[in-house]
């Protein structure tokens, strides 16, 4: 019973280690007080990070009743987000604390416009094409191709390690801690289990399956590339989404006007009290999940933030199938169970390396 409390414990830190490997590592976090920081700094490290995986199926189930009930593409949901998210972020940088002048808290406090730029980019992309996947697949189809971002950042991982890309931060020692045998063995299992549901419907909707696919790509690549910043502070990473999200908003706003249909179409409707709300309260969700993308990024590996993460993909498929009246075929429930099999292998395979090297870190403190 003990090792099944533990593991339930680990479960929860593993994606939500908010600040304590950088307490220990950075003196600028270790200077500033519980005591010494303001409310809204307290709650957004301690207070909506640890709801990060209900924010985010709340916002999945939102979106869809969206795009169902209005006249509201993906791309305009996508730059309501951005815009909520980024005035949202704005409004809380100005109370957060500043790093200590007197100590050096980043290597790289700011990014170059260029590369913030190509963040920016990637995350509109994989947003956008995740909102479309949401709208053209079902529920259990969406998250279940979901599920191949890890298996694809395990690949880019891999090509930058031969190119000597990240090089200070992704060497052959920590990718093969990250991707031991176990771990590809649970990559095989959640790639099988989505694959049984996939091939048909990539032969049926292949428009659907196409999005998720660019969505997955997207996603990983700028999984890499967030992880590869450092930002130890609140302040820090509050204002990188702040960059971030505005960013986005204006890369996307050329594409809303021109390409996207619902651009011309009835404004009236967003000056209804009840899109209004909706559309307000999808952004706000959508700011505190970036936000808990960006803190478990950085504060963990990315593959442990997207495998804990998509331990929701029961939750998600089942419920949401059932709201929505989506019914799911048996070959369905084979591929949710057995790529959610695949996540727990990962779980705990990464319990039990953990639990491993803190025992050998025991053995080497003197007595």
């Amino acid at each position: 019973m003990q090792n099944v409390k533990q593991f339930a414990i680990h479960v929860s830190i593993l994606c939500f280690q908010i600040n304590a490997k950088t307490s220990d590592l950075n003196p600028s976090v270790m200077c500033t007080s519980k005591s010494d920081k303001s409310p809204i700094l307290i709650a957004i490290e301690f207070g909506f990070l640890p709801f990060g995986s209900p924010f985010a199926i709340l916002l999945i189930y939102l979106s869809k009743h969206i795009f169902r009930q209005y006249p509201i593409s993906s791309l305009t949901l996508t730059i309501f987000n951005c815009v909520i998210s980024g005035l949202f972020a704005s409004t809380i940088v100005p109370f957060l604390s500043k790093p200590s002048t007197n100590i050096q808290t980043s290597t790289n406090p700011l990014l170059p416009i260029s590369r913030l730029i190509l963040i920016s980019g990637l995350f509109s992309a994989f947003i956008t094409f995740s909102n479309l996947s949401l709208q053209h697949n079902t529920i259990g189809t969406y998250q279940l191709i979901k599920l191949q971002v890890p298996p694809t950042l395990m690949l880019i991982e891999w090509i930058q390690l031969q190119f000597g890309f990240n090089s200070q931060i992704l060497t052959k020692e920590k990718f093969s801690q990250n991707y031991s045998l176990s771990v590809l063995l649970s990559f095989g299992i959640i790639v099988l289990g989505t694959l049984v549901n996939t091939y048909s419907d990539f032969y049926f909707h292949p428009l659907g399956v196409t999005y998720a696919c660019i969505s997955v790509v997207c996603n990983a690549l700028y999984q890499a590339m967030v992880q590869a910043h450092t930002a130890p502070s609140t302040y820090e990473r509050t204002r990188f989404l702040q960059y971030q999200t505005i960013i986005s908003s204006i890369l996307l706003f050329p594409c809303w006007s021109f390409i996207d249909s619902s651009f011309n179409s009835d404004w009236k409707i967003f000056f209804g009290w009840h899109v209004f709300a909706l559309l307000l309260l999808c952004g706000i969700l959508a700011f505190f999940v970036n936000s808990s993308v960006i803190w478990c990024i950085k504060d963990d590996a990315a593959i442990g933030y997207n495998m804990v993460g998509q331990l929701k993909t029961l939750l998600i498929a089942f419920v949401g199938s059932a709201v929505f009246s989506e019914s799911l075929s048996l070959r369905q429930i084979i591929s949710i169970l057995v790529t959610s099999m695949g996540c727990m292998v990962y779980v705990y395979t990464t319990y039990k390396t953990k639990e491993r090297q803190k025992r050998q870190e025991q053995l080497l403190v003197p007595t």
